[in-house]
């Protein structure tokens, strides 16, 4: 069942007094969580307001609910995790990927292996350490799952050597972890600086990057509401290139330059997904300045998931996708092709 709540928020009351009888609601479904901060931004900035919008929030559960939700026309617009339930629900329902949520990037780190300190002893102390070892994950049809193996390919690794022990929750993995029954657990990277107690952390996203979380609407809304659509993604730009200025900008020493909305942006953001500012500033993520999709990255994701017998042969990415609302700026980088 799709359990959410509908949350009016950030514009100011003038704006939305004045506008509120004239403004077009869109509704968007999304979780709770810092990767959607763009979206916050468009909202407080008043990006939607100005394309004649008035963004109604819709909070799902957790990421396997929202498909359903824009599919049944529940909401209008649809932000949510990769995964192979995904694509396959994608595939089946004729859902189209239409611009970035997030993307696991070195620097603004995703996901990371919280290395046990026994296994680290033993020289579990980088990547290569995967092999023969017993990673502790929330479920195998998860972006990080993908992310895991996609390490493994890259750096030579025998995927067929990494045994992972499904544990359906963060807290089980690290119950396994302090019993040493597992070697390294995959968790977020919020949840591994928040309860690694002095272990090992290995952040997936300085070995590999890959395209995490996108945006989404259904191939009759991009026919038949097009303008809804177009004036969303214009609004969803604006907020991605204030969102790197503000949030992803570093000088050429590494330092980090925040940008002139930085201080509000990190409260309203903290303040939306129920963390403190001081533990958002340290687990940002990444969204591209146009959010660009890694198309090479999620045909990667669909022929891994073939691969695996967890998503049908038939799929092709390219028909997932609808990429004419992002504009020109659509080639891959080529360091993202790893």
């Amino acid at each position: 069942m799709f359990l959410f709540c509908v949350v009016l928020l950030f514009a100011s009351p003038p704006i939305r007094g004045a506008a509120a009888g004239q403004l077009q609601p869109v509704r968007i479904g999304l979780t709770r969580e810092a990767s959607s901060a763009p979206l916050f931004v468009a909202i407080a900035a008043g990006y939607f307001t100005a394309e004649g919008l008035d963004p109604q929030l819709i909070f799902a559960k957790s990421d396997f609910a929202i498909p359903d939700a824009v599919a049944s026309g529940k909401v209008d617009i649809g932000m949510a995790s990769l995964s192979a339930s995904f694509y396959n629900y994608t595939a089946a329902h004729g859902l189209k990927m239409i611009a970035s949520r997030s993307s696991d990037q070195t620097g603004f780190p995703m996901y990371a292996l919280v290395v046990s300190r026994k296994a680290y002893a033993s020289g579990f102390t980088g990547v290569r350490g995967l092999s023969g070892a017993r990673i502790g994950i929330a479920g195998t049809d998860s972006g990080s799952y993908y992310a895991l193996f996609k390490i493994a390919s890259r750096f030579g690794l025998n995927p067929g050597s990494i045994k992972t022990v499904p544990l359906k929750s963060s807290a089980g993995e690290l119950g396994a972890l302090s019993r040493s029954d597992i070697d390294a657990a995959l968790l977020p990277f919020a949840t591994a600086l928040h309860l690694a107690e002095g272990r090992k952390i290995l952040p997936l996203s300085d070995f590999a990057q890959w395209q995490q979380g996108v945006v989404f609407t259904t191939a009759t809304n991009i026919t038949a509401r097009r303008n809804l659509i177009e004036r969303f993604m214009r609004a969803y730009q604006r907020a991605t290139a204030d969102y790197q200025l503000n949030f992803l900008s570093y000088d050429d020493g590494g330092d980090f330059i925040p940008g002139p909305n930085y201080n509000k942006y990190l409260e309203l953001i903290a303040r939306e997904v129920q963390i403190s500012p001081g533990v958002l500033a340290v687990t940002k993520t990444y969204c591209d300045r146009r959010a660009n999709l890694d198309v090479a990255d999620i045909a990667k994701q669909v022929r891994f998931w073939q691969d695996r017998g967890q998503l049908g042969k038939s799929v092709a990415a390219a028909d997932l996708l609808d990429l004419s609302f992002i504009g020109e700026e659509t080639t891959t980088p080529q360091s993202w092709r790893q």
